[in-house]
C-alpha cells in the first residue's frame, strides 16, 4: 500500500509547532507548569495531539486519501477545541464540588476529549483503543454484570467528571508520565542521535567485541543495548540498530531467523538499561512512589545479568556454526573511535550524575544534558552538523513524543475503569484466590497476563496494566515491592517477542527477511536464561543493590551461574557439547538457583560445577560438531 506524505506546507507548519511545544516545556522545566498542572498538561497534549493526527502518511488514491484528510482534520480540530475550552475554563472547572455542577457545554466537551483519546489509540494500536472502549462502557454500564465484576454504576455526568476534568482519568498516570518525563527525554534522544552518538556506540562495541567468537552478534548485543536506552522503544531500536547489525550478522555466518531474534532480545533488553531505561521506568515511579534514581540504581544488575545471558547464547550458536569474528577490515580502531567521539561521552554520564547522585528530577536534568549534548556535538567538526539537521533531528523527537502520547492518553480511561469501580483490588484478590497465595503461582499468573497484554501493546502499557492489578498481588504473596514491579517490567518487555504475536521479532524478521515464527521462537528460547533473574527479583532484592554488600555479591554470583547454567541447557553446550540427559539436569539447576541464599543454592552449584568440570576434561575426545549448512532464504 502506498503512502504519501504531508504536504511541504504542512510539515513546516507542524515542525514549527513541535520547536514552540519544546521550548514551552523547556520553560516549564526551569519555571514550572503554566497555572496549573491540568493546565500544563491539556497545553502538552493539544500540541502533541495536533500534530499526530495531521503528521502522519496518507494513502495515494484521491478518494481514500480525501477521506483521511477529513478524519484527521475533524480529529485535529476536537482535539485542540477540547484542550483549549479546559485552558479557558480552567478556575472553574478546577474549583467544580462535583459532577451535579457541570453545564451541558462541559459534558460534551468531556466526551469529546474521550473520543480523542480513543481515536489516538486506535491510530497506534487496535487493540490498546478495543480496551479502552470497554473501560468506558464499563464505567457506565458496570451494574448489569454479575458477581465480582459488578458496580453501582455511572451516570453520564459524574464519568465525564471523573474522566475529563480529575487527574484520575485522561490527565491522570499517562499523561503526566509523557509530559513530565518522556518529552525531555525524546529530545535528549534525538539531539544525542544528531550528534552521531549511536554511530560512536556502535563503532566501540564492535572495536571491542568484533575480533571474539560471533563478535559480529555481540557487537550487535552491546550496540543496542547502549543506543536502545536512548531510544526507549524496542521496536524504534530494532529499525535504527537493526537495519545494520542484522545484515553484518548474516554476511559473518548467522542464520537469517537468528540474527534476527539476536537483535530482538538485544532492542529489547535496552529498556532495562539505566539511566533512561524507557517509559515504562518513568511510570513506575509514577505509580509506587519509589524515586526514579533508585529504580535506575536498582536496574544495573538484572540489566548486566540480562546482557550475560544473551552473551552465553550467542557465543554458543557461534560455536554451534563455526562461526568467528568480523574480518579484520571491518573492525573499527577503538583508538579512533575514541579520539573522535569521546566528547559525545560527556551528555550521557553528566545525565546519569545529575539523575542518581544530585537527585534532579528527569525533566531538569535531561534539560540540561541537551544543552550539554549541544554544546559537545558542535564543538569539533567531525560532529558538527548545519541547524536545519539539528532541527530535522529534533522534529523527529516531538513527532516520537506525539506518537507516544497519542498512544499512552488513552490509558486514563483504563485507570479511571479500574480505580473509580474498584475493580483493582477484585482483581488482585481473584489472582491470590487462584494461587492460594503462592509466589511461585502468582508469578507464573502475572507472566501469562503479560503475554496476553503484550499482543498488539507496547511496553508501557502492558507495564501499567499488569502493575495495576498483579503487581498487589505479587507483593501480598511475598514479593518485595521493587523486585514485584520490575519483575512485571521485565516481563512487559519480553512480551513484545513472545509468541504468537511478537511485534517486535516481526519487524527484526523483515529486516533480515526471515521467517518471523521462527524468528520469535528462537528469541523466546534465548531468553530463558534471562527469565532466571527475573524470579529471583520476587525472592531476593539482593540483585536490586539492596542489603549488604556480602548477600548482593552471593546473589551475583548465585544468579550469573543460573543464566550460565540455563544457556548451557538450552543450547547444549557446558564447555564442550553435553548430551539431552545433561541439558535437562542443567535447566534444573538453573531453576534451583532463583531462590538466593538456600540450600538449593548448594545444590545447583554444585551441579553446574560437577558437569563443567567433567566436560572441561574430556574435551577434545568427542568429535566437534559440524556447522549447520546456510541456509540462502527463509521463508
Amino acid at each position: 500500500m502506498t503512502r504519501v506524505a504531508p504536504p511541504v506546507f504542512l510539515q513546516s507548519v507542524l515542525r514549527w509547532v513541535g520547536l514552540a511545544l519544546f521550548a514551552y516545556m523547556a520553560y516549564a522545566t526551569l519555571y514550572g507548569p503554566y497555572r496549573t498542572t491540568v493546565v500544563h498538561l491539556a497545553i502538552y497534549a493539544a500540541a502533541t495531539l495536533f500534530i499526530a493526527f495531521l503528521g502522519r502518511e496518507r494513502h495515494e488514491a484521491r478518494g481514500i486519501r480525501l477521506a483521511q484528510w477529513s478524519l484527521d482534520v475533524l480529529a485535529a480540530l476536537a482535539a485542540l477545541g477540547s484542550m483549549l475550552y479546559l485552558i479557558v475554563e480552567f478556575e472553574r472547572l478546577l474549583n467544580l464540588w462535583g459532577s451535579s455542577y457541570l453545564t451541558t457545554a462541559d459534558v460534551w466537551v468531556g466526551l469529546t476529549m474521550v473520543a480523542v483519546a480513543l481515536e489516538a489509540a486506535r491510530r497506534q494500536s487496535s487493540v490498546l483503543a478495543l480496551l479502552g472502549v470497554v473501560g468506558v462502557l464499563y464505567m457506565l454500564y458496570g451494574n448489569h454484570l454479575p458477581g465480582v465484576f459488578a458496580h453501582g454504576g455511572m451516570e453520564i455526568t459524574r464519568f465525564t467528571y471523573l474522566v475529563s476534568y480529575t487527574t484520575e482519568g485522561l490527565f491522570g498516570t499517562g499523561l503526566q508520565v509523557a509530559a513530565g518525563y518522556l518529552f525531555m527525554f525524546m529530545m535528549f534522544g534525538a539531539t544525542l542521535q544528531a550528534t552521531k552518538t549511536g554511530d560512536f556506540i556502535i563503532n566501540m562495541a564492535n572495536a571491542g567485541l568484533g575480533r571474539q567468537t560471533g563478535g559480529a552478534a555481540k557487537g550487535a548485543m552491546a550496540g543496542s543495548a547502549g543506543l536502545g536506552t536512548m531510544v526507549g522503544s524496542s521496536i524504534g531500536n530494532v529499525v535504527s540498530t537493526g537495519s545494520f547489525t542484522i545484515p553484518l550478522m548474516i554476511r559473518t555466518g548467522f542464520r537469517r531467523h537468528v540474527a534476527a531474534a539476536v537483535e530482538t532480545n538485544t532492542s529489547e533488553g535496552a529498556q532495562l538499561v539505566p539511566p533512561i531505561m524507557g517509559a515504562a521506568a518513568f511510570i513506575m515511579a509514577q505509580l509506587t512512589g519509589i524515586p526514579y534514581a533508585t529504580i535506575a540504581i536498582a536496574a544495573i544488575l538484572p540489566a548486566a545479568l540480562y546482557y550475560l545471558s544473551l552473551f552465553w547464547v550467542i557465543h554458543i550458536e557461534a560455536l554451534r556454526e563455526g562461526l568467528h569474528g568480523l574480518p579484520e577490515n571491518e573492525i573499527p580502531s577503538a583508538r579512533e573511535a575514541m579520539r573522535d567521539g569521546w566528547h559525545l561521552l560527556v551528555a550521557p554520564i553528566l545525565l546519569f550524575y545529575l539523575l542518581i547522585v544530585e537527585s534532579f528530577t528527569p525533566a531538569y536534568a535531561s534539560l540540561i544534558a541537551i544543552a550539554v549534548a549541544l554544546v559537545a556535538g558542535f564543538s569539533r567538526a567531525i560532529t558538527r552538523i548545519s541547524v536545519r539537521e539539528l532541527l530535522g533531528h529534533l522534529d523527529g523527537g516531538v513527532k516520537q513524543a506525539a506518537g507516544i502520547t497519542a498512544l499512552i492518553i488513552s490509558i486514563g480511561l483504563l485507570q479511571a475503569a479500574i480505580v473509580a469501580t474498584g475493580l483493582g483490588p477484585r482483581l488482585t484478590e481473584i489472582i491470590l484466590s487462584v494461587s492460594d497465595g503462592s509466589l511461585i503461582v502468582t508469578a507464573l499468573l502475572s507472566v501469562v497476563a503479560a503475554t496476553l497484554l503484550g499482543m498488539g501493546m507496547p511496553t508501557p502499557i502492558a507495564y501499567l496494566l499488569l502493575a495495576m492489578f498483579a503487581a498487589p498481588a505479587l507483593i501480598a504473596s511475598g514479593a518485595p515491592k521493587l523486585g514485584a514491579h520490575l519483575f512485571l517490567f521485565y516481563f512487559a518487555i519480553k512480551s513484545g517477542s513472545t509468541p504468537p504475536v511478537a511485534l517486535v521479532a516481526v519487524v527484526a524478521a523483515g529486516i533480515a527477511k526471515a521467517n518471523w515464527w521462527r524468528t520469535s521462537v528462537t528469541a523466546f528460547m534465548h531468553s530463558l536464561p534471562g527469565f532466571i533473574v527475573a524470579f529471583m527479583f520476587l525472592y531476593s532484592d539482593a540483585l536490586l543493590l539492596q542489603g549488604s554488600w556480602s548477600v548482593i555479591a552471593l546473589a551475583t554470583i548465585s544468579a550469573g551461574v543460573g543464566v550460565f547454567a540455563m544457556a548451557a541447557g538450552v543450547q547444549g553446550w557446558c564447555g564442550d557439547w553435553v548430551t539431552w540427559p545433561e541439558r535437562a539436569v542443567l535447566a534444573a539447576a538453573a531453576i534451583s538457583l532463583i531462590n538466593p541464599g538456600s540450600l538449593t543454592d548448594v545444590g545447583g552449584l554444585l551441579v553446574v560445577g560437577a558437569i563443567l568440570a567433567f566436560r572441561l576434561m574430556r574435551k577434545g575426545r568427542t568429535p566437534a560438531r559440524k556447522p549447520r549448512p546456510k541456509e540462502e532464504t527463509e521463508t
